[in-house]
This record gives C-alpha cells, sequence and structure tokens, in this order.
C-alpha cells in the first residue's frame, strides 16, 4: 500500500501536566471538572472521559485496552509520573501544542513549565497568553491602571502566539459592543484597590481588558481566543453561551483579529 501523509497534529488550546505522582483518588478527580463526588458504586473512570481514558491510554503503557482502572492506576504507580507522562504523550504524536500557561497547578500540583513540557512531550510548544491572570497581576493605582494592564498585557504577549480570556467564568459573555469609558474604567479600578485586589470579576474592568487585549492583538498580529465553559461548577452555564458574544463579535469584525471560540459547538 502506498504511504499515506499524515498531517501535522496541533493542539490549538491545551494545559500542561502534572509533574507529582497522584494519589488515585486525585488522579481520578483530574477525569471531571465536577466538584460533587461520583454516584455511589460509580468512579469517574464509569464517565464518557473515563472509557476513553481506558480505551486509548493503558496500551501506551503496555496494558490491554479498556484494562481495570485498578490496574491502568497501580502501572502508572508503578512506573512513576515523569515515566507515564512522557509514554502517554508520545502516544499523542503531537505536533505542536498551544499551551495556556493561566492555569498553573490541578489537585494541588503545580504542572511542568513550557520548556519540560516540551521536552516531555516532543513537540513544539507555544505560549496562550490568559488574559484575565496578566492583569491580576499588574500592582497599579487605579488612575494608572488601564494603560499599566495594556503595557504588562503587551510585554507578556510579546513572543506568545494568541491571547486567551476566561470572561465567562468572571462575569459571562455578554460583552457590550462599546468601550468602556476611562473615568469608568478608573473608579472601577479603585474600588477593586479598597476591596484588596485578587480574582478579576468587576465587569467594568472585564470588558475594558478585553477590548485592550483586541487592541494588543492586532498591534502583535495574534488571535483572541474566548473560552466558552462547558458546566465548570465556578461558572453559570446560561451566561457561557457564546451568542452572547455577537455584538462584541461585530464591534470587533474591524480590527481584523481572529477570534477563536473554546469549548464552542464546534471545538
Amino acid at each position: 500500500m502506498p504511504s499515506l501523509d499524515v498531517p501535522a497534529l496541533v493542539d490549538h488550546h491545551c494545559h500542561s501536566v502534572v509533574a507529582a505522582d497522584l494519589a488515585d483518588d486525585a488522579l481520578a478527580g483530574l477525569l471531571t471538572e465536577s466538584d460533587r463526588p461520583p454516584a455511589p458504586g460509580t468512579s469517574p473512570f464509569d464517565s464518557a472521559l473515563g472509557l476513553a481514558v481506558r480505551r486509548w491510554c493503558p496500551p501506551a503503557l503496555g496494558l490491554p485496552v479498556h484494562a481495570p482502572a485498578a490496574d491502568y492506576l497501580a502501572r502508572r504507580r508503578e512506573l512513576g509520573a515523569a515515566e507515564a507522562t512522557r509514554r502517554l504523550l508520545a502516544v499523542a504524536a503531537l505536533d505542536t501544542c498551544l499551551l495556556d500557561t493561566g492555569l498553573t497547578a490541578a489537585a494541588g500540583h503545580p504542572l511542568l513549565p513550557l520548556s519540560e513540557f516540551a521536552e516531555a512531550s516532543g513537540a513544539r510548544v507555544r505560549e496562550v497568553v490568559r488574559l484575565e491572570s496578566v492583569a491580576e497581576a499588574v500592582p497599579a493605582l487605579a488612575g494608572a491602571w488601564p494603560a499599566a494592564v495594556r503595557e504588562a498585557l503587551a510585554a507578556a504577549a510579546t513572543g506568545a502566539v494568541a491571547v486567551k480570556s476566561v470572561l465567562a467564568y468572571r462575569h459571562g459573555l455578554a460583552v457590550p459592543a462599546e468601550r468602556p469609558g476611562r473615568p469608568e474604567v478608573v473608579a472601577a479600578a479603585g474600588r477593586r484597590l479598597r476591596a484588596g485586589l485578587g480574582r478579576l470579576t468587576d465587569p467594568v474592568l472585564l470588558h475594558h481588558l478585553l477590548w485592550t487585549a483586541l487592541d494588543v492583538c492586532a498591534e502583535l498580529g495574534l488571535p483572541l481566543q474566548l473560552h466558552t465553559g462547558f458546566g465548570d461548577p465556578d461558572l453559570t452555564l446560561h451566561r457561557a453561551d457564546p451568542s452572547l458574544l455577537a455584538d462584541f463579535v461585530r464591534a470587533a469584525e474591524p480590527s481584523g483579529v481572529p477570534l477563536v471560540l473554546l469549548h464552542g459547538y464546534l471545538d
């Protein structure tokens, strides 16, 4: 038979992996976004994702297809996290991974940094900058917040391949077609400063941040990824409906910035 040209596989939205050996319950917990316990007599390995893991992952570790979850977990422990990770990523045969660095830990354990993930996967790894994480790290007085955020985002996105927003998790995707005015933004930044900073949830600041990202992406020639959410416990699902972005998408079109919906209907 003639050989087939296999296209390069690009994961356009991924996260790094836990570097540590996890307890069985902790590892199984990574198979679900739910913060509730599984139904009596079941485990996350009984979910659709759990069944997919049992179908595709055991052979990479030297076990038969659909090996029992207990056997799979025991084999992971035997190999150790580093070797299991290396084998599983190798089987994925990814050419390029676009990795969101805004998620830095899972199950209470840190994730591999970009360079170590690249070494473990054998793939080219490029950074996707998480917008809200950059803004939350900006230590600025209220009046300086808009300029400081823009400067910080431009610096963080230089060398990255995309900027990503998790606005869906913070307030929802109903973004007005008009930019918030500077007095409104400064007042909101002042309220946040007096409240002790922390997680960015103010809709005025979030909407200003999204427009700032659009400007920076236009300057750097980058796409803007928008996480739409899919049932995580820290969002309200109807507020993560991508159709709520319609006004913003129309207003953003003249910028020429590609908008990428993550976990949308066709993702």
